[in-house]
């Protein structure tokens, strides 16, 4: 019998880095899902800044480092974090920006639950 998967090491913000991190589940059954892509975005008035993108494990688990540079302008230290999920075909299943997260810190924890009628 195969023991347990091995885990991904956790991502450590390092000067300048930033991550944003959580779990995707089934909203009603809160059963995690695995193979959704999450993508990363810093709001701004105009055009939203793309941070990265991870796909979630087996435990609904993703992780998405990027660096300040991707978003940082005179004016903004801090990035306004939402996330973006899809299904393996494109589909976006839900996103988080309507509870964008305003200057977000270093490390940031956003989970999403998608509702059983959205899932194939």
């Amino acid at each position: 019998m195969a023991g347990p998967a091995p885990s991904r090491p956790a991502a450590k913000p390092t000067k300048g880095r930033f991550v944003v991190k959580g779990t995707v589940r089934a909203q009603e059954s809160g059963r995690p899902l695995q193979g959704v892509a999450v993508r990363a975005f810093d709001k701004d008035l105009r055009n939203d800044d793309y941070l990265g993108r991870d796909t979630t494990d087996e435990s609904g688990h993703y992780e998405i480092g990027f660096a300040a540079a991707a978003f940082r302008t005179l004016f903004e230290r801090r990035p306004d974090l939402y996330v973006l999920v899809s299904d393996a075909h494109g589909r976006e299943l839900a996103t988080t920006k309507d509870r964008v997260r305003k200057n977000a810190g270093k490390v940031e924890r956003i989970d999403v639950e998608i509702p059983e009628s959205l899932l194939g």
